[in-house]
């Protein structure tokens, strides 16, 4: 049996309130929600015809769905909703998810805002790119470094995982 000590290598915070979140949020849902307003009693009065509500749906979901973002976002500002990410012996933890070892394919580095934020891959066919977003991101050195300890370390226990 193999034991592992618990060695945290990287950990960062992804916090929602900033002016930009904010604005976003309220133009988002006051926009969307604007709209929604003046086309609903439009909406309503064809419900006789399938054709025309169906057709007058698509906005009206579209509309209402930016609506709840723009409403999510805002509340995310006011609560000051954060994200935790912390980088382990055991795997990846990103908010409320857990990504252990075996089922992460590759931990790289994305350039943005002239820091490196990091990208986890996880194994399989039908898996989307997750972006680890932290607030100040890694720079050039503390990326590498990270990437070494992260190869010395956790590499060699995981053949399929590409680090880097």
């Amino acid at each position: 049996m193999i034991t592992m000590t618990h060695e945290v290598y990287c950990t960062g915070t992804c916090h929602y309130r900033r002016l930009p979140v904010l604005i976003t949020g309220m133009a988002l849902f006051a926009f969307c929600s604007f709209f929604l307003v003046r086309l609903f009693p439009q909406w309503v009065a064809v419900w006789h015809d399938p054709r025309k509500l169906l057709f007058g749906l698509l906005p009206m979901g579209f509309l209402s769905f930016f609506a709840f973002l723009g409403a999510m976002l805002t509340r995310y500002y006011l609560t000051d909703f954060r994200v935790e990410l912390r980088i382990d012996s055991q795997g990846v933890h990103y908010g409320r998810r857990f990504y252990p070892w075996a089922e992460i394919g590759s931990l790289s580095g994305r350039g943005y805002r002239g820091r490196l934020q990091l990208l986890l891959h996880r194994r399989g066919r039908l898996v989307v790119d997750r972006h680890l977003l932290t607030d100040l991101g890694l720079t050039e050195d503390e990326y590498s470094h990270l990437m070494e300890r992260l190869d010395e370390n956790i590499g060699g226990l995981y053949p399929h995982l590409r680090i880097g």
